[in-house]
C-alpha cells in the first residue's frame, strides 16, 4: 500500500502524540512530580482542581465531564478533595439541588506548587527554543485540541 507524504505526516503525529499520552498518564511521572512539589495530589484530584481553577465552580456533571471521569469516580475525588480542604461543596443558589464544587485558596496553592514543578520542567525541556518557536507551537497545539475536539471520530 502506497502512502503519500500527508498520510506519512498524520502517521508520525499519531505517533508521538500517543508518546504524548504515555507521558502525561503515567503515575510513577506524577509521583515524581507531586513529590518535587511536596503535594499530596493524585493525578484525578490535580485534574479535578485544575478544572475548577481554570472554569470557577462548576456542578458535579460538568466537573466529571470536563475531566473525563465518570460522575462516581469524580464524586469520590471531589470528596477526597473536600476533606483535604482543597474544594468546597456547597448549593447552588439558583437550583438547590445541585452542588457547586469550587477550589479553596488551599487548593489553589497545591495546584500551583505542582504547576510551578510541570512548568519548570517544559521551561528546562524547551529551553532550546526560541520565543517564535514556543508561540508557533502553542497556537499550533491549541488548534489541534480545538479541530480534535470539535471533529466526530467517525463519518
Amino acid at each position: 500500500m502506497t502512502s503519500s507524504p500527508k498520510d506519512e505526516s498524520l502517521d508520525s503525529i499519531s505517533r508521538s502524540l500517543a508518546q504524548v499520552v504515555r507521558l502525561t498518564s503515567s503515575r510513577s511521572l506524577f509521583a515524581r512530580q507531586a513529590g518535587a512539589a511536596g503535594v499530596g495530589l493524585t493525578q484525578p484530584s490535580y485534574a479535578l482542581l485544575r478544572i475548577l481553577i481554570d472554569n470557577g465552580p462548576l456542578p458535579m456533571g460538568a466537573l466529571a465531564r470536563g475531566a473525563h471521569m465518570d460522575l462516581g469516580m469524580a464524586t469520590r475525588q471531589v470528596t477526597s478533595l473536600v476533606d483535604a480542604g482543597l474544594v468546597t461543596r456547597n448549593p447552588d443558589p439558583t437550583d438547590l439541588r445541585v452542588a457547586l464544587v469550587a477550589v479553596t485558596a488551599q487548593g489553589r496553592r497545591e495546584a500551583g506548587k505542582l504547576l510551578g514543578v510541570r512548568i519548570g520542567h517544559l521551561r528546562r525541556a524547551l529551553s532550546g527554543w526560541t520565543e517564535a518557536e514556543l508561540d508557533q507551537f502553542d497556537r499550533f497545539l491549541t488548534r489541534f485540541v480545538a479541530d480534535s475536539l470539535a471533529t466526530p471520530i467517525d463519518d
